[in-house]
């Protein structure tokens, strides 16, 4: 176990040094203001954080996010279950629903600022429809690839609908969920920053586009920066809620 976390930690390290010698030898390359050298960036970095000037702009960005995301995974994960486990609610939502999935999150944006405007609300329907889809289509394709004897399971117990959602589908479906999940915080991480872009006053996106219009590549690269690694963050945090959520799949399935 030891030897194992050993050479997680090892990897990144090794990781982090050839990216920062890869970037360190493309500032030796390039003109500086074009590509500023890591040294350049961690000194704006510090300036920032001491400063204190980029917190509310990453407070806005996850307050968004993550409100955004909750909202589409609990809209996501109710159709996902009542599609799967509904012919009749299939039937008439499904096609409406696949015609919609294809379309990407960002081709929303226009008609997200006609209808809410500049601001919380078109950011929050960006990432609503960014994290919908991943979770709703994961959550579907849990529920009915459910096998065979669990179905017959429940039918000889006679169990009612919520008994079987409760103790069957749910358990089952639930890595499902949390894969989409992931899936769907990556994306909403990416579509919240396109949104702030376009069509915010504030956030990491919003900071970004000020920072290029000013002709500061260096607050640029931070801001990056900081998304990159609170990205990474989200996507841990829902790793370890899997692996606290499904550690039964371990003893009944042997993984």
């Amino acid at each position: 176990m030891v030897g194992k976390h050993l050479a997680k930690v090892s990897g990144a390290v090794a990781s982090a040094l050839l990216f920062l010698g890869v970037w360190t030898l493309f500032a030796m390359l390039f003109n500086s203001f074009i590509f500023p050298s890591p040294l350049e960036v961690a000194k704006t970095l510090t300036e920032l954080f001491a400063t204190g000037e980029i917190f509310p702009h990453i407070f806005a960005t996850l307050n968004r996010a993550i409100i955004g995301f909750f909202l589409g995974l609990a809209v996501g994960s109710t159709f996902g279950y009542l599609t799967g486990m509904s012919r009749i609610f299939s039937l008439i939502v499904k096609p409406i629903l696949e015609l919609l999935r294809p379309i990407p999150p960002i081709a929303w944006i226009p008609l997200a600022i006609l209808w809410f405007g500049i601001g919380d609300a078109s950011a929050f329907f960006m990432i609503f429809i960014a994290s919908f889809f991943p979770v709703y289509t994961s959550v579907y394709f849990g529920v009915t690839s459910l096998p065979v004897v669990l179905e017959r399971v429940a039918k000889n117990y006679s169990l009612t609908v919520v008994q079987k959602f409760i103790h069957i589908i749910f358990p089952f479906s639930l890595p499902y969920l949390i894969a989409g999940s992931k899936t769907a915080i990556g994306i909403a991480w990416m579509c919240v920053i396109v949104a702030e872009i376009i069509a915010s006053s504030q956030g990491l996106g919003y900071f970004i586009e000020v920072s290029r219009f000013s002709l500061e590549p260096t607050r640029v690269i931070s801001a990056m920066l900081i998304i990159g690694v609170i990205g990474l963050v989200l996507h841990n945090l829902i790793e370890l809620v899997e692996k606290k959520a499904t550690s039964w799949r371990s003893v009944v399935y042997g993984e």
